[in-house]
């Protein structure tokens, strides 16, 4: 690992200024289990690390009647053993419980997951499926924008220097609601997702809605909206409407082969863990 200089500011506003001043030669840390890992391997070299840690303003997980406020500080194990989370988000729950290991879970970051933009991060389909906002603020003022507009790309996000993302905002379901994660891996702790699938149903005024996302099998993770839309309504889907989705399912992704799959695997798997969640959040509604 090269060196770097740590800085370790005590507000928003004196962390923005010393991102802006040093431009790309900065990056901000948060949990560090991604940014460390990628500064070993010297795929990122800053000169200049800044430690997020003693903001108070970046700390917590706040519940209200709008919605859930997860701050950049938030770890994945702060999120997960929120009760408003597990009352209000499961497949968020779901997803932070995949994360990892119990160690790295104390100290990764949700927020930081999403900054990481890598296609396989495992919290970012839940936070697809429940609408979530990105609040960044920066040298330019503050702004949200919807999670599906700041993940560009592998390792990519709608940023400027001096920017911090400062919390996510996931709106309350409008309506009795269930989730899950479903997670594809070669083991079950420390590997990256082949497949990764969070589905919603929400009791809504208008009927049941389905929510479909999808993650390590596109360059960003994916809502799969018709296939959502042919489950529009429906409260117990038969096996032919399954595979009707299933298959919907299968042309919103565009996998790749690498190490950890090839293409058909993924797609074949995209498929089965489509019906899986899908059953899985059905049967979630009926026990709440």
């Amino acid at each position: 690992m090269l060196a770097f200089e740590l800085e370790r500011p005590r507000s928003l506003q004196e962390a923005i200024s010393i991102l802006e001043k040093f431009g790309n030669r900065a990056m901000p840390k948060a949990g560090g289990t991604d940014l460390l890992m990628w500064m070993k391997d010297r795929l990122v070299t800053p000169e200049v690390v800044v430690d997020l840690s003693l903001i108070p303003d970046l700390a917590g997980v706040n519940f209200s009647k709008d919605g859930l406020r997860i701050g950049a500080m938030a770890t994945c194990t702060e999120v997960l053993e929120s009760a408003a989370v597990e009352d209000h988000f499961p497949a968020l729950r779901d997803a932070c419980l995949s994360h990892s290991d119990w160690l790295i879970r104390n100290r990764a970051t949700v927020v930081g997951n999403v900054c990481s933009a890598v296609p396989s991060g495992d919290v970012m389909p839940a936070l697809y499926c429940y609408d979530a906002t990105i609040r960044i603020v920066g040298p330019r003022g503050e702004r949200s924008i919807p999670i599906n507009k700041f993940i560009l790309g592998p390792r990519k996000k709608d940023m400027i220097a001096g920017e911090i993302v400062t919390h996510v905002f996931l709106p309350l379901p409008e309506g009795k609601s269930s989730g899950c994660y479903l997670k594809l891996g070669r083991r079950n702790a420390l590997d990256l997702a082949q497949v990764g699938v969070a589905c919603v149903a929400i009791d809504g005024k208008n009927g049941r809605e389905y929510r479909l996302a999808y993650g390590a099998v596109a360059p960003t993770p994916v809502r799969a909206l018709e296939a959502e839309k042919a489950l529009q309504g429906i409260k117990a889907p038969d096996d032919a409407l399954l595979e009707k989705v299933s298959a919907l399912a299968k042309e919103a992704v565009k996998p790749i082969a690498d190490v950890r799959a090839g293409v058909e695997y993924r797609l074949a798997m995209v498929g089965e863990l489509t019906k899986r969640a899908i059953d899985t959040c059905v049967e979630r509604l009926k026990e709440e």
